[in-house]
Formats: structure tokens, sequence, C-alpha cells
């Protein structure tokens, strides 16, 4: 206990010392050197250029050594850019510098650390005109010290961070096997799935945006008045065109949420929400019924999205504890890091609107059923109950998303192995039979049987969700499945490279395809998720364990999982195009086939070398996923914390560049 103690105060030290001193070293920039500080106000300055959106404002004849230069400002908003041009002793010409964001409540912001030569000669400030029109801006101060900042949110996360480091490296317990029924590694799996709940709760809640009530609140009103259609009827100029599906001649004709609902269905004269209605069902329509109010959207993201992180740790230990009896207690925290950093849970919640909740939902309720399947195999007594739930879970998904139909083809190979079972018991008993086929068929039937209901009542088609009839940015009804689209598809959704930057938040969205002559729909991609969680990369390996596992079971699942996913993207491909969220349908069957596929490859290997070798990649790509999911959430799909929340955004930036 004295030895953890001491190991304890020597990390304490390490993130005290990285606090107090590294990450505040730009407030010790006038301890060394000969700085005279000196206010110049608006008295000493002049108007310099000619800008629509930005005023110039030059300081002459300062011939000083600066190291630091503050703006005082009175009154401006929460967040406004300047930018620094200056003159030294390396020319009477001026130089550009970095521009920096003036955050009304954060001091530091106020601040730009210099690292010039010799004396300088003036400056030129960048400013918004309309604060310098509205005489907000007061003067600049040079060579006054830039306050300390001891960030308590940063100091604990390195703490955290380093704490995390040396435990699983030095630390006996973290390379002990795991167990299910060992409490004290449940409770960190449990601390570590509570790092995802924050930094969830964190993305969504400053993300936030305007949210369209098309979904939440117009859907909510035309069911409640008996309607499945919109009681928002599209504009008389819009019914007047020839055909509205043409999105050129109807961009030009018409205007978007005004002569009609944009992202809505039309059909026969009415607008229909063709996004899956089981969200609304559970959460929107009761809600409004009790409260009188509009559910935000946003907060039953999150919900969904905390079930999704807990369902992914209990589908992953067990399915581990499954087919490898004996593993590492570390391995099995990278792979939970691993799993739900890049499911891309975060990046939906950097944006949550109604596109991310169905797909939230939808994977929700195929985790949901694929746990139940799992405890069905587990547990003999209540082994139909937990079909039929299972079941129910997975048919369900289909009223969010409808390609997750395709998900349970996953529980297959176990239902057809109990029927294969049955079937052979059926002389000595035939109630077995019998509650597999009930707890099979009523689910999908039921389920089945309601959704083709609803589509033939609105399309009059049992199999069209709506999709064909879209009023979006191009012509789903003519465009048609694009086979020669796959290989496009294949490389934005699995192998794009991240373009990644020097500045915060370290990732830039991008629209890049490989050459293709046709349309193909891609908007702001991160990047493809094999390129985001490297550990995708072992699914390559897999023709490699068939050849050498004898566990049957396990190369059934992990060719089950990577069958399914490349169905769903090459599915997704044709329909739809390359836009991050649709890559969270399939994205955790990668990650967990390639988690499973390292497992069997780790135990096959002789040496413990090459162990070691494989367990520090498997370190160093779990750090990497952890960092990009993360970043992921801030970047979305449109900046959307940059732009809704530019105070906390800058804040969150200064925090982790402290150097600027």
């Amino acid at each position: 206990m004295k030895k953890f103690f001491s190991k304890l105060l020597i990390i304490l030290i390490c993130a005290l010392f990285l606090e107090v001193i590294v990450f505040n070293i730009t407030s010790y920039r006038t301890f060394w050197g000969k700085y005279e500080k000196k206010y110049y106000d608006e008295g000493e300055f002049l108007y310099y250029g000619e800008d629509e959106n930005k005023a110039f404002i030059k300081f002459d004849n300062i011939n000083k050594k600066v190291a630091t230069i503050k703006l005082n400002f009175t009154h401006v908003g929460e967040v406004s850019e300047y930018k620094v041009f200056y003159s030294d002793a390396t020319s009477d010409e001026y130089s550009e510098l970095n521009s920096k964001e003036y955050i009304r409540n954060y001091e530091k912001s106020k601040y730009m650390p210099l690292y010039l030569s010799g004396e300088v000669k003036g400056f030129i400030i960048s400013i918004d005109k309309q604060i310098y029109d509205s005489e907000k801006f007061e003067g600049i101060t040079i060579n006054e010290k830039i306050p300390f900042d001891f960030n308590v949110i940063r100091f604990i996360c390195t703490f955290i961070v380093i704490l995390f480091i040396v435990s699983l490296k030095k630390t006996e317990f973290f390379n002990k096997e795991y167990s299910m029924e060992n409490l004290r590694q449940e409770a960190i799996l449990l601390l570590i799935l509570s790092v995802f709940f924050v930094s969830t709760a964190f993305i969504n809640n400053y993300s936030a945006i305007n949210e369209s009530e098309i979904y939440n609140k117009y859907y909510v009103e035309a069911l409640l008045d008996g309607k499945f259609y919109l009681n928002q009827e599209p504009s008389e100029n819009f019914l007047k065109l020839e055909d509205p599906y043409d999105y050129i001649t109807r961009g030009e004709k018409t205007q978007r949420d005004v002569d009609y609902l944009w992202d809505t269905a039309y059909f026969n004269g009415h607008q229909y929400i063709y996004f899956g209605i089981l969200p609304l069902l559970l959460t929107f329509l009761p809600y409004y019924v009790i409260t009188k109010k509009v559910l935000s959207i946003k907060v039953v993201v999150f919900v969904f999205s905390i079930l999704i992180f807990v369902l992914l740790k209990e589908i992953l230990v067990k399915i581990l504890n499954k087919f490898f009896k004996k593993i590492s207690f570390k391995f099995v925290i990278y792979f939970l890091i691993t799993l739900c950093s890049g499911s891309l849970i975060l990046y939906a919640n950097g944006m949550a609107r109604v596109y991310e909740l169905v797909i939230v939902a939808g994977l929700y309720f195929v985790l949901q059923g694929l746990y139940f399947i799992i405890k069905a195999s587990e547990n003999e007594n209540k082994r139909y109950l937990f079909i039929f739930l299972g079941s129910l879970c997975l048919a369900l998904s289909v009223a969010c998303r409808p390609t997750d139909l395709l998900a349970s083809i996953l529980i297959l190979p176990f239902l057809i192995n109990l029927l294969i079972k049955n079937i052979k018991n059926f002389k000595n008993t035939k109630i077995p039979l019998i509650k597999l086929i009930f707890a099979v068929a009523i689910p999908y039937i039921t389920v089945g049987i309601l959704i083709m209901w609803f589509n033939y009542v609105r399309f009059g088609n049992v199999f069209e969700f709506g999709a064909k009839y879209q009023m979006t940015i191009n012509n789903m009804k003519e465009l048609g499945s694009r086979i020669w689209a796959i290989p496009t598809g294949i490389i934005a959704n699995l192998f794009s490279i991240p373009i990644f930057k020097a500045g915060f938040p370290f990732l830039n969205n991008h629209n890049e395809l490989i050459t293709f002559y046709g349309y193909y729909y891609i908007e702001n991609m991160i990047g493809g998720i094999f390129m985001l969680v490297p550990i995708c990369f072992m699914n390559f390996y897999v023709i490699k364990l068939n050849r050498k596992t004898e566990n049957k079971a396990l190369k059934i699942f992990i060719n089950s999982l990577i069958v399914v996913a490349l169905v769903i993207a090459i599915i997704s491909i044709m329909m739809a195009g390359s836009n991050q969220r649709y890559l969270i349908d399939y994205a955790w069957m990668f990650i967990l086939a390639g988690i499973l596929i390292f497992m069997g490859i780790y135990n096959l290997l002789k040496t413990d070398e090459a162990k070691r070798i494989l367990e520090k990649i498997l370190a160093v790509i779990t750090i990497y996923t952890f960092l990009v999911g993360i970043l992921s959430g801030i970047v979305s799909e449109k900046s959307y914390m940059k732009s809704n929340s530019p105070e906390k955004y800058y804040e969150m930036r200064y925090m982790v560049c402290f150097w600027e």
C-alpha cells in the first residue's frame, strides 16, 4: 500500500508540473529579458486601410522589445477574431501572425505571446469593423504578464491519463485474467464508460442546433390529428411543378422550407416523413401528450447513446468471455475504449438531429436484440423468453432504419443450430420447437405486418419507406441503385484518409472522392472507418484465422459480422452515398470482428516477444482511436460546436493548445 501511494504521489507531482509549468508556459513569457510594460490608448493609433468587415488599426513608433500584446475591448460579444501584423528588426514592412479569438469571459484569450526579433517598430491590429465603429476598442497593452491559469479540468484529465498509462504498464492488476465476477474490474470498466458518458453529454450539449421541428412536432401533431402526412401542405407554386422530383427545376422555381419542406417525402399532394417512426412513438408522442411540450431531439439522441455504450460493453465482455476463456483485463480495457470510440456515437452527438436520431435508435435496438440473444445462449431456463425479446428488438430496429433488418442475419447461426437440435429431439418433446418458432415468428411477423401496412397506407407499396419520394439534393425517384458506384463508396466509407491539421481540433471534414464520372453523394466525411479505427484492418486476416482456429462458432460469428457489415455498406452506397453518419449502421460490426480476429491471431502467436509487439501496437491504435473519436464529435459534420457554442469551443481550444 505504501508503494502504491508513493507512485500516486509521483504521478500527482508530474501532473502538477505539467499544469503549473508546461501548460502555463506563456505566463512566464515576460520573466526573462527586459520588457517595458506600456499602454497605448485610442489617441495613439491611426485607422489604417479599408475593408468591408475589418478595421485595421496602426500603432507606430513603439521601438521596444515586445513579449506579449493584449487587446482592450469593452462590451464585445462572446467571441471576436483579431489578427496582429508586426514590423520588427527584420523588416520595415508588416508581416502577419496567426489570428486569435477574443473571448469575453476568458482572460488568456485577450493576450498573445510574441516571439519577434529585436525591437518592434509598430503593430497593425485587425478587428471586426463593427467593434471599431461602435467604439468598443480602447487600445493595446504590451509586455503585460499573461495571467496564470490553473485549469482544474485539464489538471484532472492529465492526472487520470498518466495514472491510466502507468497503471496499465506497471500494475499487475491490469495484467490479470479478466473475470465478469471481479467487482474491481467491473468498476474500472464502468469508470471508462463514464468518460464516454461525460464526453457525450459535453459534445451533445454544446453542439446543440436550432432544430427543425418537422419530426418531433409537426409529425406528432399530424398523428394526433389522425393523419400519416403532415398538416403543412406544399404551396400552389410547388404543386404547379411538372416534376417536383427534378431537384434542379425545383430549386429554380420554388424555395426550400417555404414552398415545401426539405427532406420530406412528397406523394400524391401530401408531405410525409420517411424517417423511421418508432423513436417518435416511444418518446416524442407520449411526451407531447403528457406535457403539451416538444421534446428536444438532442435529449433523445443522448439517451440512446448512453444505452448504446452500456450495451457495447455488455456484448463485448460476454462475447470475449464466450470465445476466449483466458484474456488479460488490459485487453478488455483496450477493446472497450476502441469499440466505444470507433462506434461514431460521439460523432452523432456532435449534430444530434433527426438524421442521427433514427440511426442511433436503430443501432440501440440492434444491440439490444443481440444482447438478448446472447443471454438466450447462456440461460437455458429463460432461453425462449430472451429469444422472443431479442427477435422483437431486432424487428423493431427496422422501424427506425430499414437497413437494420440485415443485422438479424447475425442471430441466424444460433437459431438454426437450436432449430436443428429441437427437431432432432422432436420425438421426445415438441414444446421446445414450438416455443422457438413462436418466439421468433411472432415478433418478426407482427412488426413486419405493421410496417408493411404503414408503408402501404402512405405510399401504396408495402416495401416503400418513402425515400424514393424524398425532396432532397437529387431525384431519388429516378436515381435508382448504382452498382458502378460501389468501388467509389467502399473507398470513401472504409478507406478514405482523415485530413489532419496542426491546429485545433486537428481534424478537417472533406468531400474527396476517387474519380467517378457519375453522380455520387458525399458530404463532409471525417474518414473511412478502417482509417479511423485501425483495428478494423484485422478483418483482412479473417481467412488466416479461418484456417488456423478450430473454434467453429467463433469463425461463423466473425464471418457473419464482416459479411453483414459489407452488405449494409454496399446497400448504403448504392441507395444513398457517403456521409459519416451512414457508417454508424455497421462500424461496430467491423470493429468487433477486428477485435475478435486480433485475439484469435494473438493466441496463435508462439513467442512472448511477438505478443509483446502486438500488445504495444494495440495500445497505440487504442489511443489513436480514442482521440479521433473525441475529435470527430467536436468537428462533426459542420462544426456545430464552433458555430453554436463559440465561447466554449475556444475555451476548450486554448485549454488544449496551451502554447497559443
